[in-house]
């Protein structure tokens, strides 16, 4: 699979099994303390996309759980690198966490 950019917003992006309660607060507050709600210079968050479209994360729960949390509505940078076979419909979303 060739890999995508997209712009998506990142309360919409679901949380990975191994992050299922959400995130590192003391890496959320140290992100915040560091960068606010600023999205300059943020690496891409790393996912993957489901059979219905649905983008699971891969790399970066906290950096979109920031931005979820401090600048809602604003869109960030995703790459999709691969397909999951398995629909995560039912898997938190970060918007469900903050």
């Amino acid at each position: 699979m060739e890999q995508q950019i997209r712009e998506v917003d990142p309360a919409e992006l679901r949380l990975p099994p191994s992050r299922g309660t959400g995130v590192d607060m003391w890496k959320l507050h140290q992100q915040i303390r560091r960068y606010g709600s600023s999205k300059a210079g943020m690496p891409p968050i790393i996912v993957y996309e489901d059979p219905d479209g649905v983008l699971e994360i891969y790399d970066g729960v906290t950096r979109a759980t920031r931005i979820a949390k401090m600048a809602p509505g604003t869109t960030v940078e995703v790459i999709v690198i691969g397909r999951l076979r398995k629909s995560r419909h039912n898997s938190k979303r970060v918007g469900d966490t903050l």
